[in-house]
């Protein structure tokens, strides 16, 4: 090496190359390693110690002597100072020259993998779409803010967000504007907090807030972030020339008092978070004992329900439909009841979401179906005439292969008509899969069973599916039944869809009619069915056979 050819040979495979005495005074510099640097003068005759960023000296000091005590080369990476300045990363190789005490130094550009190297951790830790921290770094970011609480007495809330009905959104308008839409809330609330707040992205559609307070009333800051948010993300997002509403349910906890670590924490947020959305969504909850004892209730209730199941506590109460115009009875719409020993009936508000996380909904599903067409097919033969019975069928129930085959068994045990049968289907369990979806609707209706759309508004289905499934009735969702006729936006949207189901020829049934100007108001606008408490509520087979059979 002591050969200059050698070292010539040297330079010229590598970016940076210079030979040092023991002091680390540069004795030779090849030229590639002036213009690496973008230096004016070749280095020779300096200490190698001005080139190397000071955070990294102790590295390259400690590479060389290994490279003393053992006799090989050593390679380490650090920071080069170009124009004696800018730090770029070097891999860098050292090796002591025998016999003389001078060393070799040589190194590589290492920018570009560096820069691909902080590029691949970027992308580890921070969710794609949104740029946000992930659930990788959620841990390390409550950490952090309970380390700066503790040191600064500060508060500190962890805020979890979970959008509400989401899914629906994706399954309706497709996963690409899903993804819009996640990024425009993201940039909405990023648009609320301060630089020193960390806003996560940790699942599909749910997000993390790790946020300092510093008032003394740490609830009431709280209940004023929690407000801003569901103020923020009730106004319209407009992408693609959609105007998309969405709402959000928000759990909170409070580092020291719901927790001092940050699973704990996560839990608390989460229990909070999961009472709002049973509560009625579009709402926030800060972590109390008395959630955390409902949502351990809830594990209970649903073991409650699978031996609720085998004991036959499960029963249908049917909600009277007549015609608008002349107050005829026309059908029932059959609704799933809990009698629960030892208590009153449970709430379907309570119970149906338990059964569709647990399962149990698909079991529940084809009794009520098998009940209900047996229940119709009594009340024809005592001799109601033109009356049908509707039920509802649940997503993971309409997605089984044998369902199809369900229905037929059901109305071949009881020798209910096809025809007086109607399947009550949401527009977003259509949507998740439109030619399957159509192909199912298709063969029902072959069989004769009337399909009607539930909740009929509510969702962002293209209107393009009215055509392309062989739908019978639109049901007109009770929200927008409410308000009218004083409400002149619910009168439009009411008006709206009587006009565009006459144009398609479906029949229409307006839920939740209540009061006899609501009645009134859909009479004069050509409703064919109503059903609602003004003209009967839910009830029992011997009230139905009592207050609504002549």
């Amino acid at each position: 090496m002591n050969d200059p050819l050698s070292f010539s040979l040297l330079s010229c495979l590598t970016d940076f190359s210079v030979r040092l005495n023991a002091d680390g005074i540069i004795q030779q510099a090849s030229e590639q390693s002036q213009t690496f640097l973008d230096l004016t003068a070749s280095p020779a005759g300096e200490p190698v110690s001005h080139f190397v960023l000071p955070e990294d000296l102790a590295v390259f000091q400690d590479a060389q002597e290994l490279a003393v005590l053992t006799g090989a080369k050593r390679s380490f990476v650090c920071r080069l100072l170009r124009q004696r300045a800018l730090p770029v990363w070097a891999d860098c190789h050292i090796l002591c020259l025998p016999d003389s005490g001078d060393y070799i130094l040589l190194a590589f550009d290492a920018s570009h993998w560096k820069e691909n190297e902080a590029r691949l951790t970027h992308l580890s830790t921070h969710d794609l779409l949104t740029g946000l921290p992930s659930r990788t770094l959620l841990d390390d970011r409550i950490r952090m803010g309970i380390n700066s609480s503790s040191r600064e007495k500060k508060g500190l809330v962890l805020f979890l967000l979970d959008l509400d009905g989401f899914k629906k959104v994706n399954d309706s308008l497709g996963h690409s504007l899903g993804d819009k839409l996640i990024k425009a809330i993201a940039e909405r609330i990023q648009g609320l907090i301060r630089r020193t707040d960390t806003l996560s992205r940790i699942g599909g559609d749910e997000f993390a807030l790790i946020m300092t307070i510093t008032g003394q009333n740490k609830q009431k800051d709280v209940e004023v972030v929690a407000n801003k948010i569901l103020a923020l993300t009730q106004r319209p997002f407009q992408i693609e020339g959609n105007d998309l509403y969405i709402s959000v349910s928000i759990g909170a906890s409070i580092y020291m008092e719901h927790g001092d670590d940050p699973s704990l924490l996560l839990k608390q947020a989460e229990i909070a978070m999961y009472s709002a959305k049973e509560q009625g969504k579009n709402r926030w909850e800060i972590y109390s004992p008395q959630i955390d004892s409902t949502e351990k209730g809830g594990l209970s209730l649903e073991a409650a329900m699978h031996e609720g199941v085998l004991n036959g506590e499960f029963l249908l109460h049917y909600q009277p439909v007549f015609c608008a115009r002349t107050g005829v009875l026309k059908g029932a719409e059959a609704l799933m009841r809990w009698d629960r020993p030892g208590h009153s009936l449970v709430s379907p508000s309570r119970f149906i979401p338990l059964a569709e996380s647990s399962g149990l909904i698909e079991i529940l599903g084809a009794w009520a179906l098998r009940m209900a067409c047996h229940q119709a097919m009594l009340w024809q033969t005592a001799g109601i005439t033109d009356f049908y019975v509707s039920v509802n069928v649940s997503p993971s129930q309409f997605r089984r292969t044998d369902f199809f085959d369900l229905v037929g068994k059901a109305l071949a045990e009881s020798g209910l008509a096809p025809s007086t049968l109607m399947l009550e289907i949401t527009e977003g369990v259509l949507m998740q899969d439109p030619e399957k979806s159509g192909a199912i609707l298709s063969s029902l209706r072959d069989l004769g069973v009337k399909i009607a759309i539930d909740d009929f508004g509510t969702g962002y289905s293209s209107l393009a599916y009215l055509k392309k499934f062989p739908l019978s009735v639109l049901k007109i969702d009770k929200s927008f039944v409410d308000d009218v006729p004083n409400c002149t936006q619910d009168v439009a949207i009411v008006s709206a869809v009587l006009s565009l189901a006459a144009g398609l020829n479906l029949a229409v049934v307006a839920e939740g009619v209540e009061v006899a100007e609501q009645l009134e108001f859909l009479k004069t606008k050509g409703c064919d069915l109503i059903q609602g408490y003004l003209t009967g509520k839910p009830m029992s087979v011997a009230d139905f056979q009592k207050n609504c059979i002549p």
